[in-house]
């Protein structure tokens, strides 16, 4: 496969104007949405990248997978979008890389955005797509990573958080790559590369509907962390969700959960995105694919 060739500095200069034209407060979630699937289709997928479109709880999920893949272990991966938008093209490529790096199927859910469907709709998708994995990958839930980037990085850490709360079964790890895990905080600069403040505040009120800003379900930052699985957290110093990644992992290691933070001074928010043009994007998603790696027991054997 051709080593992505975007260097750092031009990746820059080209996704910033883009991303601020797609991701504008006062734009029509609708129009948002079609920019952002049509500007995925330059985002690459690995050489033998196979796609198979499958059932995971009441939504559809794309199992993606690259080569020959392990004999247990699979992927559930939430994409970002600040709960409002993104989809299944829009993380295809991602998802693609990370199944490559994992030699894992990766799960890529379909869930219900807002402001149709405000919380807990995405969370409730995610806790029954899990379930629904084990049914549908046949391995039992400790085999089943979970992994998200942004909002769906939140959604990953709040269905951790259900999961561990109902006692019967856990991630075998968590991947969250920029993850937006309290929509009710104030972001200390403007903007970033990639998201500004003010649709950042427009996403959070779609999101939260009628509900309540303190629901760990809404800000999972502000619930239990004791009982998650180890956990892989990434942030980019330049990126307005870098405050609240700091925390999110101070707080995973006061609860004793075993954890991995990554910050980059060079890289973007979900910069992993683009891990099929760049190559300090691809290196970093071969990290993740590395920690997931690391946490699938070989003792777990597939469910006959």
């Amino acid at each position: 496969m051709p080593t992505p060739r975007i260097p750092l500095p031009i990746a820059r200069a080209l996704l910033h104007p883009c991303y601020r034209v797609m991701l504008h407060h006062r734009m029509p979630w609708s129009a948002q949405r079609a920019l952002l699937n049509t500007a995925a289709r330059i985002q690459p997928l690995p050489g033998g990248t196979s796609i198979r479109v499958v059932p995971l709880g009441d939504r559809l999920a794309e199992r993606i997978t690259v080569g020959p893949t392990s004999a247990h272990g699979a992927v559930l991966y939430l994409h970002g979008g600040g709960y409002t938008v993104g989809s299944l093209a829009t993380h295809r490529s991602l998802a693609a890389h990370l199944a490559r790096e994992t030699h894992r199927p990766v799960y890529l859910l379909d869930y219900r955005l807002a402001p149709e469907h405000p919380y807990p709709a995405a969370l409730h998708d995610a806790v029954s797509a899990f379930d629904a994995v084990t049914d549908v990958a046949g391995c039992p839930p400790g085999s089943i990573a979970m992994a998200g980037d942004s909002a769906g990085g939140g959604i990953a850490l709040a269905a951790a958080q259900r999961l561990a709360a109902r006692g019967n079964g856990t991630p075998s790890a968590l991947a969250l790559m920029s993850p937006w895990t309290n929509p009710t905080l104030r972001a200390a600069r403007p903007r970033d590369l990639v998201v500004n403040r003010s649709w950042g505040f427009a996403c959070a009120a779609a999101y939260l509907g009628d509900g309540d800003p303190t629901d760990p379900r809404y800000a999972p930052l502000l619930g239990t962390m004791t009982g998650l699985p180890p956990t892989y957290v990434f942030t980019s110093t330049r990126e307005l969700l870098y405050e609240q990644c700091v925390e999110l992992a101070a707080s995973l290691r006061r609860a004793g959960v075993r954890t991995k933070y990554v910050e980059s001074p060079t890289l973007w928010h979900a910069a992993q995105i683009q891990a099929g043009m760049v190559k300090e994007a691809a290196e970093s998603l071969r990290d993740v694919g590395a920690f997931l790696k690391s946490h699938w027991s070989d003792r777990a054997e597939p469910r006959r």
